[in-house]
């Protein structure tokens, strides 16, 4: 039994199938712990959606936010950029299952001193907080789809108060946890910089980088930010090393902390 650790699919349904073959997965007792934006960019998000809703009972996934793009796709919030890659998805005849499911997907995944969630926390706060409102965005989604992916979409407010409107409220929550990368020392989001740790402005700093309220003991995994690839700092590890770029697909075997990476396969790169 063994429980593994998966950066960002995006789609590459081929280069997934030889990173499971290469850390050995047992559907019969494995667990995979997948970051998030399991879908787009690359050729065969169908592929990938319709193996993850099969196998479940296998699988704990954090929404990412392409992952959420599709669910606002799929409700007809918003429209399809050229760079897309989910018209598998939106004409297959499962497209209401997988709707269903993935509107059931959290945020955050907490399992002991394991936190995972698609892009990060903020340092100021704690597990317990974040729980509480990764649940108020999920309470949401659930209850009004439809409201929740339309106001989901903006880059401001860009720095968190307990103040904060209901919509705004949801924005950040979501922000913060599928799209943060940068902040400064007062927390403020930055949505430009996408790029590596060594050409970072010098106002801004990584997410992880601040002082945090949670314990020392507590281990983050995250995805995302495919610039700084396959990256371990001090609240845990970032694990999307570009795979739909032609890059890696990386695993971290959560017992042993090995670190499995298998090379992009041409047949997922649009």
């Amino acid at each position: 039994m063994a429980n593994f650790a998966i950066g960002d699919i995006h789609g590459c349904f081929h280069t997934f199938n030889s990173l499971l073959e290469k850390i050995s997965f047992n559907n019969n007792s494995d667990t995979l712990w997948l970051v998030g934006d399991i879908v787009n960019r690359g050729k065969n998000s169908l592929e990938v959606i319709h193996w993850c809703f099969k196998n479940q009972q296998n699988i704990k996934l954090s929404l990412g936010n392409h992952d959420l793009h599709f669910l606002a796709l799929a409700f007809s919030i918003t429209s399809k950029s050229k760079k897309d890659t989910l018209d598998g998805i939106l004409k297959s005849p499962n497209l209401s299952l997988y709707k269903d499911w993935l509107l059931s997907v959290p945020l955050l995944h907490v399992n002991g001193n394991y936190i995972m969630t698609h892009a990060g926390l903020l340092p100021s706060w704690s597990k317990k907080e974040a729980i509480l409102l990764a649940q108020t965005f999920s309470d949401a989604l659930q209850s009004n789809p439809e409201h929740t992916l339309e106001s989901m979409y903006g880059n401001y407010p860009n720095q968190w108060r307990d103040n904060l409107s209901d919509k705004h409220r949801l924005r950040m929550i979501v922000n913060i946890m599928t799209r943060m990368r940068c902040i400064n020392h007062k927390e403020y989001l930055n949505f430009t910089y996408k790029g590596d740790l060594q050409d970072l402005p010098p106002n801004l700093q990584p997410w992880f980088a601040l002082k945090t309220k949670r314990q020392d003991n507590e281990f983050t995994i995250t995805g995302h930010w495919s610039a700084i690839g396959y990256f371990k700092h001090i609240l845990g590890v970032s694990l999307d090393s570009s795979c739909v770029w032609g890059g890696h697909l990386t695993a971290l075997c959560l017992e042993t902390k090995k670190i499995y990476m298998e090379k992009a396969d041409s047949r997922d790169l649009a």
